[in-house]
């Protein structure tokens, strides 16, 4: 009597693969890094994980209330389905653990992106470059044309200095220090805004002068940063805050969450991201449990997290 196959380990026990992708927030630049000046950005430590099984298509992420598949026309379905194409895998099933909002100005669609490319890659052994070709497939599907700071900081994490000439630059520091973020809960289409600001350049020219002047802004953001100088990089951020109102991506709940951190101790706040709601980021050293305070009291909702040396990895 013949002795019966072994069946294979895939027969055996569901095989699982994993991805993560990190937040991030846009401590100077943003808007500017489109027309090609620097922006400093930060990948967090809280982001997406993905966990990609055998199945037939289903993508999940409860935190966002995204219960989809990849025949369906909405844009999450077609990020994935995008991926999929790129990296070649048919009838895997997909779970997310969001740790960021959607929609709110934290690079949420760059960090799913990331987390589920790394994770199918890794299920059918596709090689990294092929997984960047994926990531910026399903980020095009978000933004159209994405500038890729957000893929950056969700792949890379850490602190850094990016343009689209030069790309992502890691920035070393021995000083850590900690940044409020607050959240206006409203969420916001960034190439919607991206398109705006450029319609508003082409209309009125004398806007584009404030793009290079927050490329300026950023140059002495990476100064105060190399000098361990939180004081002025706070400063700064009311500075850009103030340039990026003048191109009017702000709105009410921006303002409210800006002008309740600095009469509660902040340095400095700004938006973050490309503006319409989204998030606020704050310094505010010896002062983070009162901004914090005072944003909750306003009926928004914060966190904090430590940068720099010590922060995100």
């Amino acid at each position: 009597m013949p002795t019966p196959m072994r069946p294979a380990p895939d027969d055996l026990t569901e095989r699982l693969e994993t991805g993560f992708g990190h937040g991030k927030v846009i401590l100077l630049g943003e808007h500017a890094v489109v027309f090609g000046q620097p922006a400093l950005a930060a990948g967090l430590p809280q982001g997406v994980q993905a966990v990609v099984s055998r199945g037939t298509g289903r993508v999940s992420v409860p935190a966002w209330n995204v219960e989809t598949d990849l025949v369906s026309s909405g844009p999450v379905s077609r990020a994935v389905a995008a991926i999929y194409r790129t990296l070649e895998a048919t009838q895997l099933d997909v779970t997310c653990d969001a740790q960021i909002p959607a929609a709110a100005g934290l690079g949420s669609s760059a960090a799913f992106a990331v987390a589920i490319a790394r994770a199918v890659g890794a299920y059918v052994g596709a090689p990294a470059e092929l997984q960047a070709q994926a990531i910026f497939a399903a980020e095009s599907v978000f933004h159209e044309t994405p500038s890729g700071i957000d893929t950056a900081a969700a792949s890379l994490g850490g602190l850094g200095v990016f343009s689209r000439a030069a790309g992502w630059k890691p920035l070393a520091t021995s000083h850590a220090f900690e940044l409020c973020i607050g959240l206006t809960g409203r969420q916001r289409q960034t190439s919607q805004l991206v398109q705006s600001v450029r319609q508003l350049c082409d209309r009125t020219p004398v806007a584009r002068r404030v793009i290079d002047t927050l490329g300026d802004v950023t140059r002495a953001g990476l100064d105060a940063l190399a000098l361990a100088d939180v004081d002025t990089l706070g400063r700064l951020f009311d500075v850009a805050h103030g340039l990026l109102a003048a191109l009017r991506v702000s709105s009410p709940e921006l303002e409210v969450l800006v002008h309740s951190a600095r009469t509660s101790g902040a340095i400095g706040a700004k938006l973050t991201g490309a503006g319409g709601g989204g998030a606020v980021i704050a310094l505010a050293p010896g002062h983070t449990h009162d901004v914090l305070a005072a944003w909750r009291r306003s009926g928004f909702t914060g966190f904090a997290v430590t940068l720099g040396a010590g922060g995100a990895p």
